[in-house]
């Protein structure tokens, strides 16, 4: 018995697949924000199959848990994910520039990451900026 691989058919793409609300929101959020299946998953502890299978025509979607992980992960409220609202995008007061620096810092092997984080402690107590922890 032949089994059925994960994805579209054979001669269609990836957005060609019938989707429900919250897989299509899904991936044009994913897509849109230029991560992949695999570093949405690892960001929330799901395999690169289980983000397919959400992206997909799942009858049912991740649980509150997963969904509210997926949610943060991709900066949008679970209310638009699910369908229920047009508001996408989480209000966020970081500008473009230190978002960007932001994901390289996160991008970082942890060493580096904690040097430059205390890098930013000495300059914030030299400018008397308070940093909540």
């Amino acid at each position: 018995m032949k089994k059925n691989k994960p994805g579209p058919q054979k001669g269609k793409k990836h957005s060609d697949v019938k989707r429900s609300v919250f897989g299509e929101r899904l991936f044009n959020t994913r897509k849109a924000r230029t991560i992949s299946q695999t570093e949405l998953g690892k960001r929330i502890g799901l395999s690169r199959r289980m983000i397919s299978h959400y992206e997909g025509n799942a009858p049912e979607g991740p649980p509150l848990s997963t969904l509210t992980k997926i949610a943060e992960a991709l900066n949008v409220t679970v209310s638009y994910l699910l369908g229920e609202s047009t508001l996408k995008v989480i209000k966020d007061d970081v500008k473009p520039n230190i978002r960007k620096h932001l994901k390289a810092l996160q991008d970082l092997p942890p060493k580096e990451q904690k040097t430059i984080l205390h890098m930013i402690e000495i300059a914030s107590e030299k400018n008397k900026v308070i940093i909540d922890s």
